[in-house]
């Protein structure tokens, strides 16, 4: 069985919006198709991978979607399917990465001069302004959950909505200011947590790891060491 897994770049593309590419990808694929995105939210492609896998499909072709598509992500994933398929047990499926769909003219000139609905724009003061947006948030604690493409392919989205969660049972939401973000750049130490005003940024893999952090770190306001990778003002990485 043929399978195409279609891979969209898009932080800040709603889940509706994405669901609904996705299921015109789907249905126009000629063959067994899943869809998944690389950062926010959803499973990652490894996820894909083992479910196609599964049901049989003895070739799976990985689809870049986005015009541009990022060359960073262009190089990086087909290492990471590389680590998936090193790590099956048995014979894998065959595995290749398409071409991004920029490097097709006719596909980019049929971009270009596609008719697509329209509306014309009126004069707005301060339209670049949002409701509401003026002062910072009154919180004692602000958590940066990365859900960028590696820590998203290691179940980031999961540790969000977990820690949302554990939060909650603690009493501790009215508290905290989460926010899911880009690239945080210690890839290989994710899932990364950041953890501000103090500045510390902590490696998170399990619901095991999340706890205690939550009753570490924000209810007794220590460090929890063994999960600590950084310290803001420490040396971490070369210019």
């Amino acid at each position: 069985m043929d399978a195409f897994i279609y891979i969209v770049s898009a932080s800040y593309v709603s889940e509706g919006k994405f669901r609904s590419l996705a299921n015109k990808l789907i249905t126009a694929a000629p063959c067994r198709a899943m869809a998944v995105r690389l950062e926010a939210s959803g499973e990652g492609f490894w996820h894909a991978l083992d479910q196609l896998s599964a049901e049989g499909a003895s070739r799976i072709e990985l689809r870049p979607i986005g015009l541009p598509f990022s060359q960073s992500l262009e190089k990086w994933i087909p290492k990471a399917a590389g680590s998936w398929l090193d790590s099956y047990e048995g014979k894998p499926p065959a595995v290749f990465f398409a071409e991004p769909l920029q490097s097709d003219g006719e596909f980019v000139k049929h971009a270009a001069r596609a008719t697509v609905r329209h509306k014309q724009i009126a004069p707005l003061p301060n339209g670049e302004f949002g409701k509401g947006w003026d002062d910072p948030p009154a919180f004692k604690h602000h958590l940066l959950v990365c859900t960028g493409p590696r820590c998203h392919l290691k179940d980031a989205p999961k540790l969000l909505a977990a820690l949302k969660a554990e939060l909650g049972q603690a009493r501790l939401t009215s508290d905290c200011l989460v926010t899911s973000t880009g690239c945080l750049f210690p890839c290989n130490s994710g899932p990364v947590l950041v953890h501000y005003p103090l500045g510390n940024w902590y490696k998170i893999t399990d619901l095991t790891d999340l706890r205690t952090f939550v009753s570490q770190a924000l209810r007794a306001g220590t460090i929890p060491k063994n999960l600590l990778i950084h310290q803001t003002g420490d040396t971490h990485e070369t210019a």
